[in-house]
């Protein structure tokens, strides 16, 4: 549904589908519905998908979340619990 490959493109679909497959436990879903909310201009929802993928495993969401530790998005104390979670 992103791209409208084989199917119409249909964002609320896209949306949809991406909730449910992170809600499943997909990381790379939490990654993505990261990126939406950023897009969006909701920071504290898009670093709480980029921390809970983190502990899922996905080494991107990491990468993002120094970033935004950085750019004062997220307290340290969150930043290093989502560092123990993805080492755990």
């Amino acid at each position: 549904y992103q791209n409208g490959k084989g199917v119409e493109k249909d964002e609320k679909k896209r949306l949809y589908h991406l909730v449910e497959a992170a809600i499943g436990g997909h990381p790379g879903a939490r990654f993505q519905l990261a990126g939406y909310e950023g897009k969006n201009s909701r920071f504290d929802r898009m670093v709480k998908h980029f921390i809970i993928a983190a502990n899922l495993g996905h080494d991107d969401s990491i990468q993002m979340l120094k970033r935004c530790y950085k750019h004062g998005l997220v307290s340290k104390d969150d930043f290093a619990a989502a560092l123990r979670g993805h080492h755990a």
